[in-house]
């Protein structure tokens, strides 16, 4: 049965536990370190990072203030696009959902992308229960699900564990389902990659449904956008025939040209890289191209109702990048677990008690007291969430929680006493009066107050009453000639006025509430009248600030040479040609990989092959994933490309193909003619088409799940040539 938070300790004990352990504390310091100082360096790379910062705090805030327009647009652009979207009110409702759906397609198991959302609703014990088996593709959950173990990381899930345990975990439990590990398995980064390599590549090629998560959802054109980096998420996008996306609603962006922002923070705070290797968009149904079944599944589970919560709804904004992990002096000693949660470190911690209400659950309860309030999480926030300020608030719930609501003795005493001191105005003017007179003899005399008051005033200075009360300076300093109204009229007037007030104005907060019979009618409806509520009065669109778009940053460096220094630096190999000489370069770059058969799209020039003498095999579409599968490497042309982050854009034009040719060879040959390289991301926005599905690719695959140690090649092609073609 897979294993579930369910049950966990309070923090304290918790993370008592985490301290014993000296191999947790030295693996999480030496992971976390690593990732501070790569996230360091390449957001010093950036002399816009705090204009970043600040557009993408807004773009989050316009999200959630007008979040009922936008997922209702967001529904309406999928349904167009020939997707299906689904609402579900809690966590049950949504494993319900994606029950219904994988019973329908008849298959009994699913490949899955790593999503937090899926660990929220607790996806994979709901599939076992159902007889289905969900296999977990990515590096990092894979190492997690074999070793029986709990994610202890939003970016990197094993962190906790270092490369002997991974070892370990892969010799006893590889053989369960699918190719097992080598006897002679190493603990080498290398090794380990290659063997979940193996072990998952039949698994990937037979599956027919895939299940993902979304980092976000663009309402303007029905988009949903994946990052990643070992290709095991095209995978799961690519291959299978259905794609069910799970998607909280507040991972939706209003605009497409949003992206621009999250696609330059997010790499950096997550994993320290100018950019994931691989980003994937696409909008609903593309025929031929990837899943021809495509389902969002939309999950409340709390976040309406925290969305009420004034201060407490910017925890909505988080984009799961766990920068405010990798900074936090808590965490880094104790790591995931001990938080006890789905969501650990700091945004854990306020996440949460959100999602949980935190005066219902104790580990919720527990967990605003899980930080030392540095602010360090803060600082490293890429939207700036201002956590330290979220933590004191819920703080405070949890004490208001605690509060008895029967007052002691002393209290019922004292209120007493002030209910008949302010009954009557004389009686208030009275005591006032005496005050003022009697305090003159006590001032600069230290006093002890009597019996059970004694503790108060043991280490404080009590205060006295003012020697001229209130009431006597308005009257001599402020008081106005003439004014008659007494206050008993005014007190009559306030009444009227609110006399007037609409009753719904007043009315009860929507309950979004789990029914076994509810539909998704019911469900839709449900949700967004909760959010109408709770975003009362939040209606306003803000302007995004977009100066984080200045050209003169770039307008000093050499675009082409600076694009290929930067695909360099993912080990990936640059040539140049012109027109005239690329069929010799792509030759070239085919034998010095060793591949003497390739597969190319049909919009490919045949002229450029004419160099090469292996086997050229031409998708026509039809091509078997078996087939893609049994040839060395593709050949394809591009849509745009990136010089500060060395990216390279597929936008499934007819000399790139289809998205599966470019994901299974071991080796891909990308043609980048020098008029389609742009400077930085902002600039390569406005090419591109969201409604053609698009592929980001920055390097070869790659992963860092292993000791932070990054590996290049995983699940997609491990070898990457880029041959730029001056115009």
């Amino acid at each position: 049965m897979a294993r579930t938070f369910a049950g966990a300790p309070d923090f304290p004990i918790g993370a008592k536990v985490s301290l014993a352990n000296p191999q947790l504390r030295s693996n999480m310091a030496r992971a976390t370190r690593t990732i501070r100082e790569k996230r360091n360096l390449r957001v010093s790379e950036l002399d816009t990072w705090e204009e970043l910062r600040v557009a993408g705090e807004s773009i989050k805030r316009s999200g959630l203030a007008n979040l009922h327009d936008l997922l209702t647009t967001f529904e309406k652009n999928v349904t167009d696009a020939g997707g299906h979207v689904h609402w579900a009110v809690d966590a049950e409702h949504a494993r319900r959902i994606v029950l219904e759906i994988v019973e329908e397609t008849g298959s009994k198991d699913v490949v899955k992308i790593k999503s937090m959302t899926s660990v929220e609703i607790d996806l994979n014990s709901a599939l076992e229960k159902a007889g289905i088996t969900a296999y977990e593709t990515d590096l990092a959950e894979l190492i997690v699900q074999l070793g029986d173990d709990l994610p202890s990381h939003i970016v990197v899930p094993a962190i906790h564990r270092n490369r002997d345990e991974v070892r370990d975990i892969f010799k006893a439990h590889m053989g369960e389902w699918g190719l097992k590990a080598p006897d002679d398995l190493s603990s080498a980064p290398e090794d380990l990659a290659r063997a979940a390599r193996l072990h998952l590549r039949e698994r990937f090629l037979a599956s027919q449904v895939g299940i993902s998560g979304a980092n976000f959802l663009v309402a303007e054109t029905g988009s949903v956008a994946i990052v990643e980096s070992e290709g095991n998420g095209r995978m799961c996008l690519t291959l299978p025939n259905t794609l069910i996306s799970l998607a909280g609603i507040d991972k939706i962006i209003p605009r497409f040209e949003d992206l621009d922002v999250f696609f330059q923070v997010l790499p950096r705070s997550a994993t320290g890289e100018r950019m994931n290797p691989y980003n994937s968009i696409w909008t609903g149904v593309t025929k031929g191209d990837g899943p021809q079944n495509f389902h969002v599944v939309l999950i409340d589970n709390g976040r309406s109702s925290a969305l009420d919560d004034r201060v407490g709804r910017d925890a909505l904004r988080c984009i799961r990048c766990a920068a405010c992990l990798n900074v936090c002096p808590v965490y880094e000693r104790v790591g995931g677990h001990a938080y006890g949660s789905v969501y650990p470190g700091p945004i854990g911690a306020v996440l949460t008690p959100q999602l949980n209400h935190v005066t219902s659950d104790h580990v919720a309860q527990s967990l605003p007291y899980a930080s030392t309030l540095c602010g360090a999480c803060f600082d490293a926030c890429p939207v700036r969430i201002d956590i330290p300020k979220l933590l004191v608030h819920l703080r405070g719930e949890v004490v208001d929680a605690k509060r008895s609501l029967t007052p002691k003795s002393q209290e019922q005493a004292g209120m007493r006493a002030a209910s008949w001191l302010f009954a009557r105005s004389s009686r208030l003017r009275s005591v006032g009066d005496f005050g003022a007179k009697t305090s003159s003899p006590l001032r600069g005399r230290k006093i002890s107050l009597p019996g059970w008051l004694s503790g108060w005033s043991r280490f404080r200075a009590v205060p006295l009453p003012s020697q001229v009360t209130f009431a006597t300076w308005w009257h001599k300093e402020r008081a106005v000639e003439g004014e008659t109204q007494q206050p008993s009229s005014r007190r009559r007037e306030f009444r009227h006025k609110n006399t007037s007030i609409e009753p719904h104005a007043l009315g009860i907060r929507p309950v979004v509430a789990p029914d076994a019979a509810l539909n998704q009618a019911n469900a839709r409806d449900a949700i967004l009248s909760a959010i109408r509520y709770s975003n009362r009065g939040q209606n306003e669109q803000p302007p995004i600030p977009r100066s984080y778009r200045r050209a003169a940053r770039v307008e000093t460096i050499d675009t082409i040479e600076h694009f290929k220094e930067r695909v360099s630096d993912y080990q990936a190999t640059v040539r140049y040609a012109s027109f005239e000489t690329i069929d010799s370069a792509i030759a070239e770059a085919l034998s010095s990989r060793g591949s003497t058969s390739i597969v190319i799209p049909a919009g490919v020039p045949q002229e450029w092959l004419s160099s090469f003498a292996g086997t050229v095999i031409t998708d026509d579409g039809t091509l078997e994933h078996a087939s893609i599968n049994a040839v060395d490497a593709v050949v394809t042309g591009c849509t745009a490309a990136i010089a500060e982050t060395g990216t390279v854009i597929l936008n499934s034009e007819a000399d790139q193909g289809r998205r599966v040719i470019t994901l299974i060879p071991d080796h891909h040959v990308v043609i980048v003619r020098s008029g389609q390289v742009v400077p930085d991301v902002p600039d390569v926005i406005a090419r591109l088409d969201p409604a053609r599905p698009q592929t980001w690719i920055s390097g070869p695959s790659a992963t860092s799940d292993i000791e932070l140690s990054r590996v290049e090649g995983v699940h997609g092609p491990r070898k990457l040539d880029v041959i730029i073609v001056r115009e």
